[in-house]
């Protein structure tokens, strides 16, 4: 089907050389030839990524777990792993720098009407204000999240233990000396395991609340169905919490991030971006952080496009140059897993074609292009 629509359009093309122009409607000629400089596109790969970070942080009495509350943590130790949860492509036409272009006024088209994007890319001739398409730009949005378990937040208790211990104080009295017992109080702090087992006398004293309260075995209980939803729901909050200091914790953070690749016309692809353990999303300069690639497999739709003979007297300032695009098939690597596949067009995969500007003498006709790729969208007689 691409094929075939790339034939037709070289077929209007060529038959809009022959086109005999009515004199009366031509504009009259130019004194002095002007010269504009428009540019062909070439397709940027804009990368937006969607990824999680899966942080793991060990409980401080992840040691004691099985001897006071009965059970294995599944967490052994602290870490970070990242997985790409979705990725998209989105191609955009930029300028490329090695196909700028000058048309200069040939018999009675003034170059002036020429239409074209902020960037100076082609977009038309002969067109109007309201034929010229916008552009659409994207944000970034990162997140970072700190986990902390800290069994001080939780505690209903002091740190400190009042250490009692007896000692002899010697008494000199008329006939001797005697040794008086005094009682001395000092302060130590707790040990690891003094908290681990203080935290799970309060995890188990929550459940057993929990318990009392759901079976109704309160003389005083909570006043309606809300009051027991919310008493409830905090009891549950603290286990959690009380559980985390045995078993550790888990939390998933999802970062987003864009990034754009720009193909080279021989390209087979390259880094997109890269994902560091610590700073997440980063661009390909952070070489410590593990690679995503993209692969590009041009798919060669535009290499048996035949070339048309041109008039050799057309200097090249007369031709208005246009790209018929190719196509590629692209792959997102991250590691040995395919995350992305999907085949894009790339305008710098195809072929520069070129056309007499002459075919703009007939009045009456305007040709659009699509700015992100600098094919011919259209020739059409304006109404």
């Amino acid at each position: 089907m691409f094929k075939l629509i790339v034939r037709m359009m070289l077929i209007a093309v060529c038959c809009m050389q022959f086109i005999e122009v009515n004199a009366q409607k031509r504009k009259s000629d130019l004194n002095v030839p002007s010269t504009v400089v428009y540019a062909l596109p070439q397709t940027v790969l804009n990368v937006d990524v969607v990824a999680e970070k899966k942080i793991r942080k060990l409980g401080p009495f992840a040691s004691f777990s099985e001897k006071y509350i009965g059970v294995t943590p599944k967490i052994t130790s602290n870490g970070v792993n990242w997985t790409i949860k979705s990725i998209a492509l989105t191609e955009k036409g930029e300028v490329d720098p090695q196909h700028y272009y000058k048309l200069t006024s040939v018999g009675n088209y003034q170059p002036n009407l020429i239409q074209l994007s902020p960037e100076g890319l082609i977009e038309g001739f002969n067109m109007k204000a309201s034929d010229v398409e916008n552009d659409i730009y994207y944000s970034t949005i990162k997140e970072n999240v700190e986990i902390e378990i800290e069994y001080g937040k939780f505690s209903i208790d002091p740190n400190l233990l009042i250490k009692k211990d007896t000692v002899y104080k010697v008494v000199e009295t008329d006939t001797a000396f005697i040794k008086v017992p005094e009682l001395k109080e000092q302060a130590i702090a707790k040990s690891l395991e003094d908290k681990a087992k203080e935290a799970a006398h309060q995890l188990f004293k929550l459940r057993k609340r929990r318990f009392k309260i759901l079976t109704s075995n309160y003389e005083v209980l909570p006043p309606d169905g809300k009051a027991y939803e919310v008493v409830v729901r905090e009891l549950d909050k603290l286990e959690k919490e009380y559980l985390a200091l045995f078993l550790g914790k888990e939390v998933n953070v999802i970062e987003r991030g864009q990034f754009a690749y720009k193909p080279k016309a021989k390209d087979k692809g390259g880094v997109l971006f890269r994902i560091s353990p610590d700073k997440g999303l980063v661009d390909v300069s952070d070489l410590k952080a593990v690679p995503v690639r993209v692969e590009l497999k041009n798919l060669g739709l535009t290499s048996e496009l035949p070339v048309l003979p041109q008039d050799p007297n057309l200097t090249p300032n007369s031709l208005i140059h246009y790209r018929i695009p190719g196509q590629a098939e692209v792959k997102v690597v991250y590691g040995k897993n395919v995350v992305y596949k999907k085949n894009h067009v790339i305008a710098q995969f195809g072929k520069v074609m070129t056309m007499p500007s002459q075919v703009l003498l007939h009045e009456g006709y305007k040709i659009e292009f699509y700015p992100k790729t600098g094919a011919i969208k259209s020739i059409s007689k304006q109404k």
